[in-house]
């Protein structure tokens, strides 16, 4: 029994793995499906959009970015890096995908870009901003504004 006493840091390393491979491998799984990952991002997007409305109904840029940054630092290959901005608008500094996700899965950062883009822009609508995307040397930048 006491071999399956793991500890805290161990499980938040093996979730966090688990969560990243899933993603990639459902992304990968749409695009040869669908074509694209689009669609499943949409969806994923609209389904999660809801679990955000005890936010309010115009909550800050900055409280909605801080909060993706929460559930990007549950993933393995996505990492916050930071977090600037106001009530109006907000920017959300993300670095990955990590190469080693995309190739066990056979995932591209543009097609990894594209699945966070549909489903941020989805919880953003639904709390009154609006999500510009753009990626640069420093990584994913996710720009909420009102």
């Amino acid at each position: 029994m006491g071999d399956l006493d793991f500890d805290r840091d161990e499980l938040l390393e093996q979730a966090r793995g688990n969560s990243s491979a899933i993603w990639h491998l459902a992304a990968r799984y749409a695009r040869e499906r669908e074509g694209s990952v689009d669609g499943w991002a949409s969806y994923v997007g609209a389904a999660f959009a809801p679990s955000w409305d005890p936010m309010g109904d115009k909550p800050s840029a900055r409280r909605v970015a801080l909060q993706s940054a929460l559930n990007m630092a549950t993933t393995g290959d996505m990492h916050p890096v930071d977090v600037t901005g106001d009530e109006d608008r907000a920017e959300l500094l993300l670095e990955g995908p990590e190469h080693e996700y995309l190739d066990e899965y056979g995932t591209t950062v543009v097609e990894i870009d594209r699945t966070n883009e549909l489903v941020f822009r989805a919880i953003a609508e639904g709390r009154g901003l609006t999500l510009d995307c753009h990626r640069d040397d420093a990584g994913l930048h996710l720009v909420f504004a009102r």
